[in-house]
């Protein structure tokens, strides 16, 4: 389940960045950047929903499990151990997933809402990229504190 997990965050998050970096200055050298760009997204699409779904489930699993065996080893060892620092990283790492689902959200979603977001998607897929990587080195911190 980890593995699905940490494949799902990585293959949206790169595709985040090959957008960025590849696709839309390819884009603005195409006759019609906007119509490239919007059919893209909407293709794109349909890797983020799955992506989003298997990182919602897979990393709610890897929650219980973990808190489940941290339970287990305190029944155990009759020792308590401080979860605190690990709860705090945590949380900051749930917030930022978080803003990430919601830009998906917001750069995907084929919504008339959205179309503003959509149109100049470089500012919002720099922030999902940069973000992404941040939820990447805050897992690995927390694989290191578990």
């Amino acid at each position: 389940m980890q593995w699905i997990h940490v494949g799902s965050v990585v293959l949206m998050i790169g595709g985040f960045f090959f957008f960025r970096a590849v696709l839309l200055p390819v884009a603005k050298r195409s006759s019609d950047p906007a119509a490239l760009i919007t059919s893209a997204l909407r293709r794109f699409s349909g890797v983020v929903w799955t992506a989003l779904l298997t990182i919602l489930v897979s990393g709610l699993y890897n929650f219980i499990t973990f808190f489940r065996a941290a339970r287990a080893e305190t029944a155990v060892d009759l020792v308590v151990s401080d979860y605190s620092l690990y709860i705090f990283v945590l949380g900051i790492k749930l917030f930022i997933v978080f803003l990430i689902f919601t830009l998906a959200i917001v750069l995907t979603f084929p919504y008339p809402v959205f179309d503003v977001y959509q149109k100049r998607p470089s500012p919002w897929l720099n922030l999902t990229v940069i973000l992404g990587l941040i939820v990447i080195f805050l897992s690995a911190y927390l694989r290191r504190l578990g």
